[in-house]
């Protein structure tokens, strides 16, 4: 209870849990469409849709504040690798929430004739680039716990288990290779839940932009199932704050 009443607090909370419900709806769209549902319905949902999605912008107001200052923290951090990563990724971020709050300003009247595809198509090209930015921090943390582990793994092995069978075929050797990889793979990624949840958040919210640029196109099913999954583990994230990958 009292980690819900926490998470409640918090504007970034409650923008997910609209985040949430926003995908919902697409994704309960998109079930009507197929399964042939009445066009009344779908349009009560649509219209539910875009008022959370203003309602997410609003509460998004200020946003780039916080990360400019995520920015400049980031710039003190003694991996390079990392310090690029995040800091590249908090100014993408700060450009799309600045682009964002100009396309509230035009959704909600403030700025009437603002030129809506534009904003919004610039939008989403700054939120791609955090995007791969991200997923190429998580890779390279990745890579870090790997190369950690193999190590590992090698200081542990006696030396008749690092003996390989001469009898053993290149091909025979490679699929065992391979299967020792995916194996460590899997370990590291179970071991690390912070690393994992932030990789499947950020490669799911890829889909999104994506979509939106013409990129890659994709149905509404496949965006709203994309959107609503990141977005139940960003709100796990929030509830369990250890789980959230730092820095």
């Amino acid at each position: 209870m009292e980690a819900w009443v926490r998470f409640s607090a918090q504007s970034q909370a409650r923008e997910r849990l609209l985040r949430a419900a926003q995908y919902a709806c697409v994704l309960a769209g998109a079930a009507l469409s197929r399964s042939g549902g009445s066009s009344g319905t779908l349009s009560r949902l649509q219209q539910l849709e875009a008022h959370l999605s203003l309602g997410r912008k609003l509460l998004r107001l200020g946003g780039s504040a916080e990360a400019l200052g995520g920015a400049q923290r980031s710039l003190h951090l003694p991996d390079p690798v990392l310090r690029f990563c995040l800091t590249l990724s908090h100014l993408n971020r700060a450009l799309f929430l600045a682009c964002d709050n100009v396309l509230w300003a035009g959704k909600s009247g403030v700025l009437p004739g603002l030129a809506m595809e534009k904003w919004s198509q610039r939008s989403f090209k700054y939120y791609l680039f955090a995007l791969v930015v991200n997923l190429s921090r998580d890779a390279y943390e990745l890579r870090l716990l790997l190369e950690r582990a193999g190590a590992a793994r090698k200081r542990g092995r006696s030396a008749e288990s690092r003996a390989q069978p001469r009898g053993q075929g290149r091909l025979q050797q490679l699929r065992l290779q391979l299967q020792l990889q995916l194996h460590l793979l899997l370990q590291v990624l179970r071991d690390n839940p912070p690393l994992l949840l932030d990789l499947l958040r950020n490669a799911c919210d890829l889909v999104i932009p994506l979509e939106r640029l013409g990129l890659c196109r994709s149905s509404p099913a496949v965006v709203g199932l994309c959107g609503l999954s990141s977005s139940l583990l960003s709100v796990v994230t929030i509830l369990h704050p250890w789980l959230k990958l730092k820095p």
